[in-house]
């Protein structure tokens, strides 16, 4: 989901499970959940959630409206997606391990889609405010744990409209759709009075028709199918809980705080919301031919700053009020203003450059963690703009704008005095009437509609020599010691900031002939910033699961516009990319199969989350054609591209604890199958603005971080990612068009970051707290003699370059690869004291591609440019390894032999010829190196990166009388890199000699 969704809630949840530092200084491998007294789920309880929603809207019929709207091809398919929060309320029994109940929950968001409907003219979109259900639960109780089923009923609240560069008639309407529901889900009790839920829903609201009115009081029926996921994480609080003793664990001293006080801080964070100019006056008004204005997108960035505050405790109970200011960098674009007869429109834009709340918070202590509440006045400063291509006129304003602002937080005491955060709150600044005024005096009237959701976390200082303290035998303790939660749970928390780059490629092909490639744009060399969210919670069976979340800004690269051929002849544009928009997240569940002590090694299952908007702005011709020869002003936002890629994950985890302080974690995961949506901004055209896309297909993630421990709990780090997803299937319907257009979808991002975390509950190693650090378990040497064989995942990039006979083209020649890969490896080590040398054998199955533009200046300009690409599908190597073993570490080298299955194709289509393709085993050489850590008895992982070169393909070609008979179109070279996780076995224990 592109926004705030369960990344980060998990992070919120699982946070009431972190123990304060004194209560958990015990060994994590070691620890044994202490004698407790069941959960009683009987009684009512009150909470609140967050997560993400996605809708599947297809729209699949019209009637009435008149012959222009009715009578053709309707059909139209979208998928949306977006964040949701909300409250919850229900009543439980139980019965033995039986728990039965009911329960009603409402959430709330904006939860946007698109389709192109009616031979792809109209632009359909479905924005869902809110969703209601009410359903019985029915679940197993397993101590502690809640697993429940649950059953219903659901109601949506949807708001339709349907708007076309080619008719003036905007159709809008809205409706409360209702439908059943199912459910599962798991509730954990970490107090008796406290619980946290993650829960999945589906919601099937039927097939309805709707009547939707025009601006001239035309009405149509529309028949819609409309389905819903959602995913909600939450904090439940049962009333009339029975109370916690005071007492502490044998041996472990109860602390006791006060949030009475004054305090300062700091925060960052991301915001994503949505700008609507919903209405306009005078100027603007009079440049829509179709007699009204509105339009509306999403927007999204990054803030930080400062706040200060005061809390009374009474109690479990702590009141206070708290101000806020923040620099932001916040925008987002959207059409307006559409003049049918010129298809042209305005591009309306807003920014904000800072934003602050001034607000009262209420809440309740559980230990040293706070959850609380709150609610105020907010406000947000920055401008607007409405500009057209082609046209002078820029229309804008300026100002600040106040609403109000309603959230909830986490709040942990890492000291008496210092304290960590994590807050979502969303903010309306409702509807207003703002005065826009372009250059040359002309003025329009603008209702213009603007919201937030904003997540962000801080650290709080409060003033004073330290927190009072309460008695520990008080009769109603203030607060109850995190650590009733059992013993052997971990929780690590921490932020990140991963700079990156990157490409967004997408390939279009003719509708009427398939095989034909139309047009190919490549949104390249993309840097990105931003900022992230990270959590992961280890329990000592094994069991452990892990989030994040990131939001940031695309800030240049360079946007390739190909067209086959264009107005005249092949035509290659280039703009400028400034501006862009990046969001990312994931949620894992697994179980780490070794887990003696920091040494983890695990399997998992998760989902994924990647969006990002690119925006070109200006247009230079750089090939042969008329278009944008003139070149067009990089002010003016030429081309957008809003993407999606949601999916499954299936993956490997591991941590290696290489010293006393430094840890090594690898992260690899292959993802089978993930849905791509999105749509295309061409704000020089209404007729194709927006362009709604829809695919599916497969992707590949791949990360590694060396951390070290400053002190057993607070930890430093640098890693680095490599991200890839491309389609299988993937189509657009352009207006007018009764057949879908093919497309091919890829998506590349890679870079380093820069990690912060801190750890909650138990931690690993024996006698860590006295040594002050995270303590590995004791040194061992391993012997590495011995016959092995494994098993690797991971992922591949790479480069194949065309010998050209013609000129040399402005781009292309190139074909930039990339994918996934999964094999096995077998091989022998010899070890001479410190020295080790082996061989290995490794195959792969491989799935890395790409395309791109070959001979871009043949001669005859019309049919210049033609698509070339490549598919590895098997990899393998033959290589010698040559070590140094240090501990349980082997640092190595490896070379030698390599060889790879390749299919190369070459589209003569545009020139009458056909898709000539040629599969050939290329044999090369490989370097690398890599790093294998003993794990366990006869267990290693190893973290390898390889370098290979496969010359040149088996050459192939055209035979005569086919256009470019007798050139060879194989890649003249053929190179790669991967970065792989493997697990390895060896036949027989490590000799371990210990110190």
């Amino acid at each position: 989901m592109r926004k705030f969704s369960v990344w980060l809630s998990i992070g919120s949840v699982v946070g009431v499970s972190c123990g304060p530092a004194a209560a958990a200084d015990l060994p994590f491998n070691n620890v044994r959940s202490p004698t407790a007294v069941a959960t009683d789920w009987t009684g009512f309880y009150i909470g609140s959630h967050v997560g993400g929603a996605a809708s599947d809207s297809a729209w699949n019929s019209i009637a009435g409206g008149g012959s222009a709207l009715a009578g053709a091809a309707f059909y139209g398919h979208g998928v949306s997606g977006n964040a949701i929060t909300g409250v919850q309320g229900g009543y439980n029994a139980q019965f033995g391990r039986t728990v039965v109940g009911i329960e009603g929950d409402a959430s709330f968001g904006s939860i946007n889609g698109l389709a192109r409907c009616l031979r792809g003219a109209f632009a359909c979109t479905t924005r869902i405010d809110e969703l209601w259900t009410l359903a019985a639960r029915f679940g197993y109780a397993a101590g502690d744990l809640l697993l429940y089923g649950k059953a219903g009923a659901a109601w949506a609240d949807v708001h339709r409209r349907m708007a076309s560069g080619n008719f003036v008639n905007v159709l809008e309407a809205s409706e409360i759709r209702t439908g059943w529901l199912v459910g599962v889900g798991a509730e954990y009790a970490f107090l008796p009075g406290l619980s946290g839920k993650i829960e999945y829903n589906y919601a099937d609201f039927g097939n309805r028709s709707l009547t939707m009115a025009d601006q001239f009081g035309g009405v149509s029926d529309v028949s819609i199918g409309q389905t819903a996921h959602l995913v909600k994480v939450g904090l439940n609080y049962r009333l009339g809980a029975a109370s916690v003793s005071a007492a502490p664990l044998p041996g472990v001293p109860l602390p006791q705080w006060s949030w009475t006080g004054i305090y300062l801080g700091v925060h960052a964070g991301g915001g994503f919301g949505r700008n609507d100019w919903d209405s306009a006056t005078g100027a603007l008004l009079a440049a829509s031919s179709s007699g009204g204005f509105p339009g509306g997108g999403d927007s999204s960035g990054l803030f930080g700053g400062g706040q200060i505050g005061a809390n009374y405790q009474i109690g479990r109970w702590v009141a206070g009020v708290e101000a806020s200011a923040s620099a932001a960098d916040i925008g987002g674009y959207a059409k307006c203003a559409t003049d049918i007869g010129s298809q042209g429109s305005f591009t309306c834009h807003n920014s904000v450059s800072s934003l602050g709340m001034i607000t009262g918070r209420l809440g309740q202590t559980w230990g040293n963690l706070l959850i609380y509440g709150k609610a105020g006045t907010a406000w947000a400063s920055g401008s607007s703009d409405a500009q057209r291509a082609r046209i002078a006129n820029r229309f804008t304003e300026s100002g600040t704008r106040w609403g109000w602002v309603t959230g909830t937080g986490l709040e942990y005491a890492l000291s008496s005095n210092l304290s960590a955060f994590v807050e979502y709150d969303h903010v309306d600044l409702g509807t207003a009437d703002t005065s826009y005024v372009d250059q040359f005096g002309n003025a329009s009237n603008v209702g213009f509609k603007q919201k937030f959701d904003l997540v962000k976390a801080g650290l709080n200082y409060r003033l004073g020599s330290g927190a009072p303290t309460l008695g520990a035998g008080s009769d109603a303790p203030l607060f109850v010691k995190a650590a009733a939660l059992p013993l052997g749970w971990q929780v690590e928390a921490g932020t990140r900031y991963w700079g990156s780059s990157g490409r967004m490629q997408k390939d279009l092909n003719s509708n009427v002939l398939p095989s034909r490639l139309n047009s190919r744009l490549i949104y390249g060399d993309q840097t990105g910033h931003s900022l992230e969210a990270f959590v992961r919670v280890d329990h000592a069976s094994g069991l452990f699961a892990k989030a994040n979340l990131g939001l940031g800004h695309l800030v240049d690269g360079q946007l390739n516009d190909e067209d086959f051929p264009s107005q005249v002849t092949y035509s290659n544009t280039i703009s400028e990319m400034r501006d862009g928009r990046l969001s990312f997240g994931s949620a894992d569940i697994g179980y780490n199969f070794i887990n003696d002590g920091g040494r983890k090694l695990g399997g998992f299952v998760g989902y994924r989350s990647f969006y990002q908007t690119g925006n070109g702005f200006g247009c230079l011709q750089i090939a042969t054609d008329t278009t944008c020869g003139v070149p067009f002003p990089t002010n003016y936002l030429g081309l957008s591209e809003t993407e999606s890629w949601r999916g499954v994950a299936l993956g490997i985890n591991v941590r290696a604890p290489l010293t006393e302080r430094l840890r090594l974690e690898v992260d690899a995961a292959y993802l089978p199958y993930v849905n791509r949506a999105g749509f295309d901004n061409h704000w020089f055209r209404a007729d194709i603005n927006p362009q709604s896309e829809v695919g599916h297909g497969w992707g590949t993630q791949f990360e590694a971080i060396l951390s070290y421990a400053v002190t057993d709990r607070f930890s430093v780090g640098v890693g680095g990612r490599y991200w890839y997803f491309a389609t299988d299937s993937a189509s657009t319907v352009f207006p007018g068009a009764t057949v879908a257009a093919p497309m091919q979808f890829y998506s590349e991002r890679y870079g380093g970051f820069l990690q912060t975390s801190y750890k909650f509950g138990d931690i690993d190693g024996v006698g860590a707290a006295e040594r002050g650090i995270t303590k590995a378990p004791p040194i061992a040497v391993a012997n590495w003699t011995g016959v092995y064989v494994g098993a690797s995942v991971g992922s591949g990039w790479g480069r194949t370059t065309y010998a050209d006979p013609f000129p040399t083209p402005t781009t292309g020649d190139r074909v930039d690869l990339g994918g996934a890969l999964l094999g096995g490896q077998i091989g022998v080590n010899y070890q001479v004291g410190d020295l080790v040398a082996g061989v290995e054998a490794s195959a792969n199955w491989a799935n890395i591609r790409g395309t791109d533009t070959c001979f871009g200046a043949f001669p005859n300009p019309v049919f210049a440019g033609f698509n070339c690409g490549s598919r590895i599908d098997a990899i393998g190597a033959f290589t010698a390894r040559g070590g140094y073993a240090i501990d349980r570490t082997l640092l190595y080298v490896k070379g030698g032999a390599a060889w790879d299955r390749q299919q190369d194709q070459f589209n003569l289509v545009g020139v009458g010829g056909p898709v000539i393709s040629n599969t050939s085993t290329n044999w090369g050489w490989t370097v690398g190196g890599g790093l294998e850590y003993a794990l366990a008895p006869s267990w290693s992982m190893a973290l390898e990166y390889k370098y290979f070169d496969f010359g040149a393909s088996s050459a192939f070609g055209a035979s005569p009388p086919l256009p470019l008979s007798g050139i060879d179109f194989a890649p003249a070279s053929n190179k790669l890199q991967t970065v792989s996780l493997g697990v390895n076995y060896k036949f027989g224990a490590w000799p371990f000699a210990r110190d």
